[in-house]
């Protein structure tokens, strides 16, 4: 059975006048993310190749330009908006900046999906703390721009969804989600992609949305998952996450390779000759994935769980399209 997080839903009806809890920040204890790179990370936003966007009010525009410009929300002033949308009135009650939202506004709808198989629950640093430091991350982007963001917890099936989050008085309650994330053992990626497909596809609000999957695709069906993720309606964002140790082992030991998974073990010398053999194996693996993702016009991004979210990661998808 999945795990689903309970969240207080959003209405999308009617107009709400700004609140000051849309304003705050959320506890910089929360996932580990600072106050300085949360200041950071309002100042990014994701990038969606072929503008998906569904109808409701956000901070992107659609390709589809609407003919009404009725007043249905507010969101707080960043810089950059239009000083002409600011709502002075608001500003008189508050002491804060707020810009108007109209109907000709749309949002678009940004998919979380990180593996939470025990495969992920490894390494130096931890695959899946920084797995879900950067889901938050991005959560917390999307939100501060109005996208509409939903979780999913991936494993052998879909073990877990919370969401859909909107806004930024929302943010606290999507990192906690992930930080509660649930456990989970063996990985099939084919399955757990399928499965959250078909959610997707029977989901009152269809229409394309941009999926961004944290995981470490070590699983038997990881290429049949990817294309299976790549080939359909929605923009697909891998960003393939390992461990040092996975990336560049240590030389001249005799270990025992144990699968976190199945529990099987396999005694190995790793001299010099071994690591090269692993490194051209690990090279032509990244690039297979890579090639399957470009065929299907989905970005494909290895991440070591060494990097910093700030300075490297962070850096790493801006320069790769995925953030701007």
């Amino acid at each position: 059975m999945s795990h689903d997080i309970k969240v207080f839903g959003l209405s999308e009806d009617g107009v709400r006048a700004p609140a000051e809890s849309s304003v705050l920040s959320p506890p910089s204890s929360v996932l580990g993310l600072a106050p300085s790179l949360l200041r950071q990370l309002e100042s990014l936003s994701l990038v969606s190749r072929g503008r998906l966007a569904t109808q409701g009010q956000g901070d992107r525009r659609s390709p589809m330009r609407g003919s009404s410009l009725q007043l249905v929300d507010f969101r707080a002033y960043v810089p950059g908006d239009d000083l002409r949308q600011i709502d002075w009135n608001a500003y008189g009650r508050s002491g804060q900046l707020f810009v108007r939202l109209y109907e000709d506004e749309r949002i678009l709808s940004v998919h979380l999906l990180v593996d939470v198989s025990e495969s992920m629950d490894w390494g130096t640093p931890n695959k899946r703390e920084v797995a879900l430091r950067l889901a938050g991350a991005l959560a917390y982007v999307a939100l501060s721009r109005y996208d509409r963001v939903q979780v999913g917890f991936l494993a052998d099936r879909v073990v877990g969804r919370a969401g859909p989050f909107w806004g930024q008085h929302q943010r606290a309650a999507a990192l906690a989600a992930l930080a509660s994330a649930p456990r989970s053992t063996q990985t099939d990626f084919a399955a757990s992609v399928v499965a959250y497909l078909d959610r997707l596809r029977s989901a009152p609000a269809g229409g394309s949305s941009l999926l961004v999957l944290v995981t470490d695709l070590l699983s038997p069906t990881a290429e049949a998952g990817l294309r299976r993720l790549a080939a359909g309606r929605h923009e697909a964002v891998i960003l393939h996450l390992l461990a040092p140790q996975e990336l560049d082992p240590p030389p001249d030991e005799d270990v025992e390779l144990i699968d976190r998974e199945t529990g099987q073990s396999i005694d190995l010398n790793l001299d010099r000759g071994t690591l090269e053999r692993y490194h051209q194996r690990l090279t032509a693996w990244s690039n297979r994935l890579a090639g399957i993702c470009r065929e299907r016009n989905a970005r494909y991004l290895r991440l070591s769980s060494g990097d910093d979210l700030d300075t490297g990661m962070l850096r790493a998808m801006r320069s790769w399209g995925i953030l701007a």
